[in-house]
């Protein structure tokens, strides 16, 4: 009778060779994936980022916006329409987006299409002009921004 633990017949090149390409195959899936995984959040970042720059300019303009007509008002003064231009990229991280003005949360909420991990929330301070709510969509850069004396609002489209 032959010791299997002993007997190394059964012992091939072949076999050694496709293990070999087995393992080395997995561990290059792996370090792509991971790879891959650090591209994704990486690009998030940076729309992120971008969102806020652009949110933080847009509150800014809103916040200045407001700041005039409240002073013109509290001085007995008449303001005609305020009107600011506003370009914004149609893409971000090859990304389309949507820009909401809420004016029960003073938001302006930066998301993209199907990524709630890239939502950003931008608060604006209005006190003497109601934002109308809205919602932007990317696919047109150029935008404006306005002051109705009449209403006292200051709708963006």
């Amino acid at each position: 009778m032959r010791s299997l633990t002993d007997d190394e017949n059964a012992v091939s090149i072949s076999i050694g060779f496709i293990l070999t390409f087995s393992i080395t195959v997995l561990v290059l899936v792996t370090i792509l994936t991971s790879f891959y995984s650090l591209m994704d959040q990486a690009e998030q970042t940076v729309m992120r980022d971008e969102y806020e720059i652009h949110g933080n300019d847009i509150a800014v303009k809103i916040t200045t916006i407001d700041t005039m007509a409240g002073n013109a008002i509290r001085s007995g003064s008449d303001i005609g329409e305020i009107r600011y231009s506003l370009s914004l990229p149609e893409k971000i991280a090859g990304q389309t987006y949507s820009i909401e003005f809420s004016n029960t949360t003073n938001d302006i909420v930066f998301a993209s299409e199907d990524r709630d991990e890239t939502r950003v929330k931008i608060p604006f301070s209005t006190e003497d002009t109601t934002v109308l709510p809205t919602t932007l969509y990317s696919s047109k850069s150029e935008y404006s921004i306005v002051y109705n004396p009449d209403a006292r609002t200051i709708e963006i489209s």
